[in-house]
């Protein structure tokens, strides 16, 4: 099997031959007092959306939010686009406290080098997240430190 040429444009690697050819003409077909180049900048950006937890726990006298919990599964229901909207949430909402309850500790993301996979609960612990694995595993301590 022949091995697949890598074209680099400004020392990038491109992803397919389509982009190649975008930039080749690019390069041809604008002013000369102009340049192009391939992915040099990042433009942050946010896309505005509504989360809705799985469940609000509150105190019944004056119904102030205690905390909010979402129950994962593993596999699809734990994909990327999950992960992303429970960082943006939780990084976004610093004075809420958001709990997981995950249904088993499932293997998420790409192979690592060395053959290994995330699991859910390295995930939940890397970006600050408290957890627990199955709903009878839910801690007490969660609710505990509340104002009657």
């Amino acid at each position: 099997m022949a091995k697949k040429k890598i074209t680099k444009l400004n020392g990038r690697v491109a992803k397919n031959a389509f982009e190649v050819k975008t930039y080749d003409h690019l390069k041809e077909f604008i002013p000369r007092n102009m340049k192009v180049v391939y992915e040099e900048e990042d433009i942050p950006y946010t896309i505005a959306s509504v989360y809705r937890p799985d469940f609000r726990v509150s105190l019944r006298k004056g119904d102030k939010v205690v905390a909010y919990i979402e129950a994962k599964g593993n596999g699809r229901a734990f994909d990327g686009n999950v992960r992303r909207k429970m960082i943006s949430v939780k990084e976004q909402h610093p004075d809420k406290k958001f709990y997981l309850v995950f249904y088993s500790d499932g293997k998420i993301g790409p192979k690592r080098k060395d053959g290994s996979f995330m699991r859910q609960s390295d995930w939940a612990k890397r970006y600050g997240f408290e957890f627990c694995i199955g709903w009878e595993n839910i801690p007490k301590e969660w609710f505990e430190s509340y104002d009657l």
